[in-house]
């Protein structure tokens, strides 16, 4: 969940980075072809943000139990989706206004936005376990700050060599973000030094659809259907990066022109179809559950395809009701904080469990989310904001 789930900023972009003027698919610095006239610029846009705290709620609900909100992995296709739009429509348009993509820019501007909480929840863990006992700690601990430090979770828990209830589990999608970043950066670079737009759709379908045939051919030529089968499908790069290549084609479209000037009878048409996506979202969020076939063959691709549906929405349609709710400043702030409470949620929610602390359920909850968001605020506040502004005079897009 980075960009992870990344966290955005209120301007929808990671922090530190600009959106710069707007995006014209017709620059001749990257080329497209019989493509709209009007520019598209990211900007202030609150629902996008807000998305983000709708999303991690579902996913903060279901881990302080585990039933309720069963459905609450569909989060992960809200934030692969919103990822794969964000970067985008951002290496598009750094392609458009230089006609070239500067990758050691792009990769620190990454690692000053993602590193740092990922190193303070290490840095506290690594204080916990100096404290407290922790039942198989080398990899509970130990093995799981590994792969989250070096990106390889989401392989750890698709070959089932990830611990029960490790500490950091849940960076298994920000692993395969961080993975996704690194190959379709360099795509957008070969297609913006071709001045082809082109080409980056044709990347884009591509890993859409190697990425679906792969979990497809895993799925059906499985001996049975059963857990394993659902860890190497469901936790893997390869075999849920489609969601990431949707938000791909969405900002391309956008960054030429497509998500911008609908007619009214079109935006009231996509008005409806997002109600009945978010109808069907709501309705996966409490009538589905994990490890079932019927998620990995029929429910992943369907919420993907929701989710591209409302961001779109809430980018065609800034000023509608939707977008407003969305875009409510509590959501938005919630979401400015969204990455780091990610990375802090499960532990702190190991740590301080009803098991252990013998209260019900409620208190437990309560203390839990006084910690979490204690520690995103500081980290917001103390460290990523802070190295926001330091990126922005040291090295401005």
């Amino acid at each position: 969940m980075d960009d992870g789930h990344p966290i955005t900023s209120s301007t929808v972009l990671p922090p530190g980075s600009d959106a710069g003027p707007p995006v014209n698919g017709n620059d001749p610095a990257f080329e497209s072809n019989n493509v709209p006239t009007g520019g598209f610029r990211l900007g202030n846009r609150p629902p996008l943000t807000g998305i983000r705290a709708l999303a991690l709620v579902m996913v903060l609900t279901y881990h302080s139990n585990f039933k309720t909100m069963p459905g609450a992995w569909e989060a992960l296709q809200i934030f692969f989706v919103l990822s794969g739009f964000l970067i985008t429509a951002m290496l598009a348009g750094e392609g458009g206004r230089n006609g070239r993509i500067g990758l050691g820019n792009f990769y620190t501007r990454r690692a000053l936005r993602l590193v740092p909480p990922l190193l303070l929840t290490v840095g506290l863990l690594a204080i916990y376990g100096a404290l407290v006992h922790v039942a198989d700690a080398s990899q509970r601990l130990w093995g799981d700050a590994s792969a989250a430090l070096f990106y390889y979770a989401d392989y750890r828990q698709a070959f089932g060599h990830a611990p029960f209830f490790g500490y950091l589990a849940q960076t298994w999608s920000l692993s395969i973000e961080e993975q996704f970043y690194v190959i379709w950066s360099v795509l957008m670079v070969v297609a913006v030094a071709a001045h082809r737009r082109r080409l980056a759709y044709g990347f884009a379908i591509a890993g859409l659809v190697l990425s679906t045939v792969d979990r497809l051919w895993i799925i059906y030529h499985a001996p049975h259907f059963g857990t394993v089968a659902f860890y190497r499908v469901y936790y893997a790069f390869d075999s849920r990066a489609d969601a990431l290549f949707v938000g791909c084609l969405l900002g391309l479209l956008a960054a030429d022109g497509y998500l911008h000037g609908w007619k009214r009878w079109s935006t009231r048409l996509l008005t409806v179809t997002a109600v009945v996506s978010a109808a069907v979202m709501v309705w996966v969020l409490v009538g589905t559950h994990l490890f079932t076939e019927s998620v990995a063959l029929w429910w992943l691709p369907a919420t993907t395809v929701a989710s591209a549906i409302l961001i779109a929405y809430f980018v065609i349609s800034p000023n509608s009701l939707g977008s407003r709710f969305a875009g409510i400043g509590i959501f938005v702030f919630v979401g400015d904080l969204s990455y780091t409470v990610y990375l802090v949620h499960f532990p702190v929610y190991l740590a301080i469990s009803p098991n252990g602390t013998h209260w019900s359920y409620w208190p437990t909850e309560m203390v839990r989310l006084a910690i979490v968001f204690a520690i995103a605020i500081a980290s917001w506040y103390g460290i990523e904001k802070p190295l926001t502004r330091w990126r922005r005079r040291a090295a401005p897009v």
